[in-house]
């Protein structure tokens, strides 16, 4: 009888310790590749902020290259004529002819809205494609 129990203690024994065995050894399985994802998540997420503050430096670069350049025409147009305004009588026909007009021959206001007008559209266009460029490198 003695001899009898002892065996079945010994079978549940060896059988609790192969289980624990197989568990850690699955548990600590696990754990190693859960820790290497997420080692791996923290370097992608890493790599992307980099991608990201590149991708806006150089959106930054060339904000400041287009106000740079819009500056400078600013101060160009300087020169030019401010338009006046004049009330004339005449007929429809004389006071608006059918010529085209060139931008050297737009007055100073005129130029100046357009000009900011297009650096709008351009900083806009820049920030487009720096969007487009973080989407796409995610």
């Amino acid at each position: 009888m003695v001899k009898n129990i002892l065996s079945i203690l010994f079978v549940l024994f060896t059988g609790y310790a192969c289980y624990d065995y197989g568990y850690k050894t699955a548990y600590n399985r696990q754990a190693v590749i859960l820790n290497k994802q997420i080692i791996d998540r923290e370097n992608k997420i890493k790599e992307l902020e980099q991608i990201h503050t590149l991708i806006q430096l150089e959106k930054e670069n060339e904000i400041k290259s287009i106000n740079s350049k819009y500056n400078s025409i600013i101060s160009s147009l300087r020169n030019r004529p401010e338009r006046t305004i004049t009330i004339e009588t005449s007929s429809p026909s004389t006071v608006c002819p059918r010529t085209s007009c060139t931008g050297e021959q737009l007055f100073r206001e005129d130029a100046e809205f357009l000009i900011g007008e297009a650096t709008k559209a351009e900083t806009l266009k820049q920030s487009l494609t720096a969007c487009r460029r973080y989407l796409i490198g995610s």
